[in-house]
């Protein structure tokens, strides 16, 4: 039995390396952080290099994930969703989230009970919140996040003209 418990074990431990790396390959400057780390086993965290960004991503023993990144531009966040989604899937963002003016906008995946949650600040800034989804979901957004940022362009402006934030990938 001891034996089978360590197998286990070492079987989970490299699918939770597997799912970090899969995070680090969507959005390279997430870190994976050091045990404990207050929440799952396995949490990455970011910081953009303004200090103005900043988030983190956790991965629980089921491999659901979860998502909180604050005031990251509108812009990035609103292409992003809906580049995964498309138009209309969050609540009150009938034009989609880069579209949608200040407000919180939700949608809740009945398939997993996922909570995705977006809230538009004021001066172009955003928060994600999302809530025990697959780790796939996680990373296919975290890599839509990588790839609104280089279309906007590395260390450009990327809010709106009240905003003062920049954000790197």
């Amino acid at each position: 039995m001891e034996q089978a418990i360590k197998e286990w074990q070492e079987q989970f431990e490299e699918l939770q390396t597997a799912a970090a790396n899969m995070m680090q390959i969507a959005f390279a400057p997430l870190e994976v952080m050091r045990r404990p780390t207050g929440c799952c086993d396995t949490r990455l965290n970011w910081q953009d290099e303004q200090g103005d960004g900043s988030g983190y991503v956790c991965i629980d023993d089921f491999m659901q994930a979860t998502l909180q990144f604050e005031n990251i531009p509108h812009a990035v966040a609103g292409q992003a969703l809906d580049d995964v989604f498309g138009i209309g899937w969050f609540e009150g963002a009938d034009q989609g989230v880069l579209q949608a003016g200040e407000g919180v906008y939700y949608w809740t995946d009945e398939t997993n009970a996922a909570e995705w949650e977006v809230t538009v600040l004021q001066g172009g800034l955003a928060n994600l919140s999302i809530e025990y989804t697959n780790a796939p979901d996680i990373a296919t957004l975290l890599d839509a996040l990588t790839t609104a940022i280089e279309e906007h362009g590395q260390d450009q402006d990327v809010v709106d003209e009240e905003g003062t934030g920049t954000l790197t990938a």
